[in-house]
């Protein structure tokens, strides 16, 4: 009952509070991100006539068609997707080898004798693209070599015969156009575009402006006593604790449902599945709340809020909040904190729920979510058995 009580308080304070929240947390949001992400909107436009991987051709087979398939992939239109290099001393991302046999495999005479090797670090996705690729074509191929070979053994006449070649080579042409390779690319190459980016970018923003508000009002009620008043009561340190915690988690979610329905609802972004979204919410807002509630605790306002604006400033010169580190330039410490940015456990988990809209892109970022709150609600409870922290 107590836990209902003071949920209940937090509601009516969220509810006389909300015209502000909306302010803070959506129409100001969304100004800012209509703003940068139009003045920044070249630097998301993607290169698409650039080959997005590389790779090098082991031909054991060495016959006609072995040869086909390699000025296949050295064609124009394949080029724009791939960059075949020449030797192994180069950099490349996956072998593509073609095992003897590979001709009669055509004929359905054996098994598929193509192997797709990746190199360390190379991406599964593209991977599979490429695998994709060999297959469309080795199929393709295959087929017309069989109809090739009836055609040849049929009492046929010479006309009827060039006829049906000639349809068959029609539809192999309609089936390595360009614009079907470019729709396989398209689902696998999507990215962030301007307004995406900047949306994941300011609600990190948000997250740590929400930390330093449940710093600042743990201290408010141990300064005006009521701290003391409610600590005579019944209650115990713990219930308190947890009751805060549930509070602040309350809001934390609420402002986050205000922040990311706006970007929803505005069709500026978080336009994938609901129940995905809402889920991600509640994870990340209780890991944010148990991480403000830990500063609170060990640090109290002296040193807690120091602390986090200093985490503030970092952030936004190195959280990628003017812009992706890795589009700015090459040096190196731009390269390595856009791989190991303060916030890129919930930047990457967003992202990921963008661009592929499926709970399995996001789980393990979920799982690591979960445990690290876990973790830290426990080095809380112990914080507070232990009277760590300094005084007030």
């Amino acid at each position: 009952m107590k836990l209902l009580a003071y949920l209940k308080l937090s509601l009516k304070g969220l509810i006389k509070e909300f015209p502000a929240f909306l302010l803070s947390y959506a129409v100001y949001p969304i100004v800012l991100s209509l703003v940068m992400g139009y003045v920044q909107k070249d630097m998301f436009t993607p290169v698409v006539n650039d080959p997005i991987f590389s790779i090098i051709i082991v031909d054991e087979d060495n016959t006609k068609e072995s040869q086909n398939l390699v000025s296949f992939l050295n064609s124009e239109d394949i080029s724009k997707i791939l960059t075949i290099k020449s030797n192994d001393s180069e950099k490349f991302d996956y072998t593509l080898r073609i095992l003897k046999g590979y001709e009669d495999s055509l004929l359905g005479n054996s098994p598929s004798s193509i192997k797709v090797e990746a190199e360390e670090n190379s991406s599964t996705t593209m991977g599979n693209v490429l695998v994709n690729i060999v297959d469309k074509y080795n199929k393709e191929i295959s087929q017309d070599l069989i109809i090739r070979n009836n055609i040849e053994n049929n009492s046929l006449s010479k006309e009827e015969k060039s006829k049906l070649v000639g349809e068959i080579n029609a539809i192999l042409t309609n089936a390595y156009s360009t614009d079907s390779i470019k729709t396989n690319i398209h689902n696998v190459r999507k990215n962030l575009n301007s307004y995406e980016y900047f949306s994941i970018s300011f609600l990190n923003y948000a997250f740590i402006v929400f930390v330093m508000a449940v710093i600042a009002s743990d201290a408010l009620e141990k300064e005006n006593g009521l701290y003391n008043r409610i600590m005579s009561t019944s209650i115990t340190k713990f219930q308190y604790f947890n009751y805060g915690v549930m509070s602040n988690y309350l809001m934390m979610v609420v402002v986050n449902l205000i922040y990311v329905g706006a970007y929803k609802i505005s069709g500026l972004s978080f336009k994938g599945s609901l129940p995905i979204l809402l889920l991600i919410v509640l994870v990340q807002s209780f890991m944010i709340t148990v991480i403000g509630t830990l500063i609170s605790t060990i640090f109290k306002k002296k040193y807690g809020l120091p602390l986090v604006q200093v985490f503030l400033i970092f952030q936004l010169i190195l959280g990628g909040m003017i812009g992706p580190l890795d589009k700015l330039g090459s040096n190196a410490i731009f390269t390595f904190f856009a791989k190991y940015k303060p916030d890129i456990l919930i930047s990457n988990t967003y992202k990921n729920y963008i661009i592929h809209n499926n709970l399995s892109s996001i789980s393990n970022y979920l799982l690591i979510m979960v445990v690290i709150s876990m973790v830290l609600y426990l080095i809380n409870i112990l914080a507070i058995q232990m009277k760590w922290g300094v005084s007030k």
